[in-house]
């Protein structure tokens, strides 16, 4: 038998960790969700806006720009140029792609266009408006690009999934060494005591048998703590005596035999042939 195995902390210790962490990254997430929110948000990302009636003519970065307007653009009639040499020249290219999408949550947008800018570059914005609607919403140029790239550099937001992941690892990781731990020490442990009574027991046993192997049923009552079945031994020690002979003898039960355990086969009809009767009767 071997004794019992000393719980190694770390499992426990690593889940609890796991708990402790991920419930800091959430509550971090939750205290940083507006940050995270605004790079969304194209009043907050915006590096240049255009306004119905002014001069709207800026340079911009190469990049996938993403031209939004808050609220509904149907009255709307946006043109985007290239700048050369102080004058109008093609139109900007449209249609790239980026992660970038305008959301908050107090209002709506809708994107007017994608500008491809290939290289640094003026560009014109030329903006029309239907008869007898107001226009005088701004619209909001962003560079999707670089939006999503100072979003995934945030140490804030690493740090906030940073400890989401970490905690949503150590969890598991703990529970199932956990498991592995208590499968292990769920083995049959006696204590000191148990194991020199059975022990004792064992080599009674092994004395007192005739067989030198034990059978299946009894190594399994020694697994389970249970002590062997002892038979007393029988002692055939001879008389000291030649005429006389001292070994206990077992004590038989008497026969319920004689008359009063049967009924008598005379009658008056046929009485005993011998005169015994009449020695029980005198005495």
């Amino acid at each position: 038998m071997q004794p019992e195995q000393v719980i190694s902390p770390w499992p426990k210790r690593l889940m609890i960790s796991g708990i402790v962490i991920g419930i800091i990254g959430v509550g971090l997430f939750s205290y940083l969700l507006d940050d995270f929110n605004d790079y969304y948000d194209p009043r907050e990302t915006n590096e240049h806006s255009a306004l119905l009636g002014e001069n709207n003519r800026f340079e911009i970065e190469p990049g996938c720009w993403v031209v939004n307007l808050e609220g509904d653009d149907d009255a709307y009639n946006v043109k985007f140029r290239y700048v050369e040499n102080g004058s109008q020249a093609e139109d900007v290219p449209t249609g790239c792609v980026t992660d970038f999408q305008a959301m908050s949550g107090d209002t709506d947008f809708s994107t007017i266009a994608k500008l491809d800018v290939e290289k640094k570059s003026d560009i014109i914005v030329i903006i029309e408006c239907e008869d007898g609607e107001e226009c005088d919403r701004p619209i909001y140029f962003t560079n999707g690009d670089a939006v999503i790239l100072d979003m995934v550099t945030d140490q804030g937001l690493i740090s906030t999934l940073g400890a989401c992941c970490l905690g949503a690892f150590l969890f598991p990781l703990g529970w199932i060494l956990m498991t592995i731990n208590k499968n292990k020490t769920s083995k049959v442990t006696l204590l000191e005591s148990q194991v020199s009574e059975i022990m004792s027991q064992e080599e009674s046993f092994i004395k007192g048998t005739q067989n030198d192997i034990l059978t299946t049923d009894q190594v399994y009552k020694l697994v389970r703590g249970e002590g062997p079945e002892i038979q007393e031994q029988k002692t055939d020690v001879p008389s000291p005596f030649s005429n006389t002979d001292t070994r206990p003898t077992a004590v038989s039960k008497a026969k319920s035999t004689g008359s009063i355990y049967s009924a008598s086969a005379h009658t008056p009809e046929k009485p005993p042939t011998d005169e015994s009767w009449k020695n029980w009767d005198e005495s």
